[in-house]
């Protein structure tokens, strides 16, 4: 493992840091392979979807638990990318190319893949450009199967990023699933802001995303990356009868924890100011 400016820990030897599927709640996965960034397979009754790809790098690893879980990769009809850096949309072409699924992204991050690649945060790591196939509109939810995947802009991360909630349900319960979109810190600084030619405001964006979404009730949280919440620490407790993250709380621990770190950012702004 090593550290790498801009972005947080990144395995370059993926089969060191291999993690097998994780049964996030019915019909849903945690397949990216890797111990740092997140990729959830859910299984729509109709084809499967696809959150975020991870790595180019950590592919392999991704399309060996698809197969470990019985499946087939080209079931997957629908990939939602949550935004535009490399550890999110790296394997994004690959697997476009592969299964012919449609790629969806957040409209204002077309101007990493079209103008400034740079921002992509690739750090010499492979990502094969792509368009996608579909724009996010919160208006217009996207469905699959028996699945319905509502969108948030949540701008702040990267000025096109998106967050999820949708609904699963087994044995006659449901249960509500959520994700952020983007919730580092690393591309929120006014040095950051003047080499990307993007505004300070999205701290602000940033924000008030936060506190919307710290207003709904989450069953199950899914990170986006391991560290947001104990994900690798309780996958050693799911069973067929006991689901460990089967936990309102973690949820709100999550955005409160945000929250009050970007509150703290914008005092030391107006500090500053």
């Amino acid at each position: 493992m090593k550290k790498v400016a801009n972005m947080e820990r990144v395995c370059r030897r993926p089969w060191d840091c291999y993690v097998p599927p994780i049964k996030m709640a019915p019909h849903v996965w945690y397949v990216s392979g890797n111990d740092w960034v997140a990729s959830y397979l859910i299984d729509t009754g109709d084809g499967l979807a696809l959150i975020d790809t991870a790595m180019h790098e950590s592919l392999y690893l991704l399309l060996e638990n698809i197969r470990k879980l019985g499946r087939d990769p080209h079931e997957i009809k629908t990939i939602l990318l949550s935004h535009a850096h490399n550890d999110h949309i790296g394997g994004a072409r690959a697997l476009k190319e592969l299964t012919g699924a449609k790629l969806y992204l957040g409209a204002p991050d077309l101007f990493f893949l079209h103008e400034r690649p740079d921002l992509i945060l690739s750090q010499g790591y492979t990502c094969g450009l792509f368009e996608p196939d579909g724009l996010y509109d919160d208006d217009h939810p996207i469905t699959l199967g028996d699945i319905t995947f509502h969108t948030v802009a949540t701008p702040g991360h990267t000025p096109g990023c998106t967050s999820f909630w949708f609904d699963v349900r087994d044995q006659g319960k449901s249960y509500r699933l959520a994700m952020h979109g983007g919730l580092g810190f690393n591309t929120m600084s006014d040095d950051y802001f003047a080499y990307a030619g993007l505004s300070p405001t999205l701290v602000d964006d940033f924000l008030a995303g936060l506190r919307k979404l710290d207003t709904w009730q989450v069953d199950i949280t899914l990170p986006s990356h391991t560290n947001q919440a104990p994900l690798l620490e309780l996958k050693d407790q799911v069973t067929e009868s006991y689901n460990p993250y089967l936990n309102p709380e973690t949820w709100h621990v999550l955005m409160g924890e945000r929250i009050a770190r970007t509150e703290a950012l914008l005092a030391q702004r107006r500090m500053k100011a």
